[in-house]
């Protein structure tokens, strides 16, 4: 649900934006729209445009027509760098606050949705979001330099940066500045940003250049900075919306496969055209928008809300338990696409503490699946494989057939899931975790003749959940440099295999797991026990199926496993 500011309000400030013609003509729209309609009639917002076209682009007549129904005035702007670098064009569009007690400038990538406390921001000379993540240095020598450009020293403000959480000196994304005096500032901005240019020998000047100057040039102001959480600038190409109820007020979105990805927004989109239709002759018009697919959009009425969305499956296990297996007999239920071992989770795991590039993912995939666009899957002609280790072990386009929008969604890995399960769950709350395990005899005896990683028990080179991964405990570090230390694979193996039942059982609360050999036994039925609700039945001990483990092996795994292998419901 939006908000918007009462109408009442008599603001003593401005709202500022650049537009011109091409890819930023239809970004522009979306967010002069999004704003009148949370701002309020009252509140003067102002479209830099910049000039000349013939540089930058026309703006259409479609445009013209918007924004007169917004009551958006366009003022005409020059960039003081040239077109070499358009992200100047902020500076010529920030002066044109002077005259007003504070101006907020946004960049044009970005989406209101609900209106921000203003009286609480003019308590502030200026308000800012830390960046998202550290794209310069943050050591003191670097930032010391930059602040010697202009006589001054290093402050001792340090800023967490919003995504990975680095501690930094002051650097903020340029993407939403709230200040006072803008023209004042805007002057001071720009010859602080021309300094830094003419510096010889100054590395990572661009393309950060603004943001780069921008704390410099507030503290040569003496103007002190608030800095503001990522509501006000939320990192939409980073991290989904979330159901909480402390939405942001402004979403940074980049590019429009990234609204796409929203239920939310879509229904927000939706709304806004239906208000006002000169925004959807707009989008219409835009050879940009029109070059992604339409098929993102065309049900963009259709149940927006996030409730609809479907269901989430995380599925993980223990290496050769019958996660493919699992993951095919799922597949083949109503309304249900698994996703086995996509590779984009690999970065999302590994970028960061949080990892939100998984729920990203899964707004991505839901994106394309319902717009009937094809995913990549381990599958052949449409059938999910069974075994990655004996059958086609490549990624190829895959379609799905669904008969409704609320889907149930899931993507299966083993090792790189199993490392970071805690953080799963706090960034998919309400997904259902599923996990299988299998007796350690049978599926270390599959390590054995499958997958080189496993027989050698390498779990240095794994790219996440490895001895030095920074996302992991220190009593996890310990464990997998025991797994290094040992010379005996077959010791080795039953070390690592101990080290991710462990992680398993640690987080067995928030998550179902259960034996292959019960799965199999009974498929359909363990199926609806496994996604139901209710405690998942004690089973009867297990002991190992298979016999290629020879007897002084099973020693060698039963002195490292037993206690785990046992609360596994395992006999050795």
């Amino acid at each position: 649900m939006t908000h918007s500011l009462p109408d009442r309000v008599a603001p003593g400030f401005c709202v500022v934006f650049v537009t011109h013609g091409g890819a930023l003509e239809y970004k522009a729209a979306l967010l002069a729209t999004s704003l009148r309609a949370r701002l309020g009639e009252k509140v003067p917002i102002l479209a830099a445009l910049a000039t000349p076209a013939s540089s930058w682009g026309a703006l259409s007549e479609a445009s013209h027509n918007l924004y007169d129904r917004l009551a958006i005035p366009i003022r005409e702007i020059e960039n003081p760098f040239g077109t070499a670098y358009p992200i100047g064009n902020k500076f010529a569009a920030l002066a044109l606050g002077e005259g007003y007690e504070h101006t907020l400038f946004l960049d044009t990538d970005m989406y209101c949705l609900h209106a921000p406390d203003f009286d609480a921001l003019r308590q502030a000379e200026a308000a800012l979001k830390p960046a998202d993540m550290a794209l310069v240095p943050t050591d003191a020598n670097y930032w010391g330099r930059l602040y010697g450009v202009l006589g001054l020293d290093l402050p001792q403000m340090r800023v967490l940066a919003s995504h990975d959480q680095e501690v930094m000196p002051g650097y903020f994304n340029a993407g939403f500045i709230w200040v006072r005096d803008a023209g004042q500032f805007a002057a001071s901005w720009l010859r602080v940003a021309k300094c830094l240019v003419e510096e010889p020998g100054l590395e990572h000047k661009w393309p950060w250049l603004d943001q780069l100057a921008l704390p410099l040039a507030l503290v040569q102001l003496q103007k002190r900075i608030r800095s503001l959480d990522e509501r006000y600038n939320f990192p939409l190409h980073l991290k989904p919306l979330g159901k909480s109820g402390r939405g942001p007020f402004f979403c940074h979105y980049h590019d429009l496969p990234v609204l796409a990805r929203e239920p939310e927004l879509l229904g927000d989109m939706q709304g806004l055209q239906q208000r006002f239709p000169e925004l959807a002759e707009v989008l219409r018009q835009s050879v940009d928008v029109q070059a992604y697919s339409p098929a993102w959009f065309a049900g963009s009425g259709v149940s927006p809300c996030l409730e609809d969305a479907g269901r989430d499956l995380l599925i993980t296990g223990l290496p050769r338990s019958g996660t493919s297996h699992l993951c095919r007999l799922l597949s083949e239920r109503r309304d249900t696409v698994i996703i086995n071992e996509p590779a984009e989770v690999f970065p999302a795991l590994a970028s960061g503490a949080t990892p939100w590039g998984i729920p990203r993912l899964y707004g991505e995939l839901r994106r394309d699946l319902l717009a009937g666009l094809p995913v990549p899957n381990k599958h052949v002609e449409g059938r999910l494989v069974d075994d990655t280790a004996r059958e086609f072990d490549h990624r190829l386009p895959y379609r799905a057939q669904l008969q409704s929008r609320s889907f149930t969604l899931g993507t299966k890995n083993t090792l790189a899931y199993l490392s970071r399960l805690p953080e799963l769950h706090r960034v998919m709350p309400d997904a259902t975790c599923i996990a299988l395990v299998r007796h350690p005899y049978d599926s270390l005896s599959s390590w054995k003749r499958t997958f080189e990683h496993l027989r050698t028990a390498a779990v240095q080179a794994q790219p996440v959940g490895h001895p030095d991964d920074p996302g992991l405990s220190g009593w996890q570090r310990k464990m997998l440099r025991e797994v290094v230390a040992c010379d005996c694979l077959p010791v080795r193996r039953a070390l690592w295999w101990r080290y991710l039942a462990c992680q398993l059982l640690e987080m067995e609360q928030h998550l179902r797991w259960m034996r292959y050999e019960d799965l199999v036994s009974e498929p359909s039925g363990m199926l609806d026990r496994l996604l139901g609700s209710a405690s998942l039945p004690d089973q009867a001990p297990l002991s190992c199926l298979g016999n290629e483990m020879d007897e002084h092996e099973r020693e060698l795994v039963a002195a490292v496993v037993s206690d785990v292998a046992g609360s596994l419901g395992y006999v050795l």
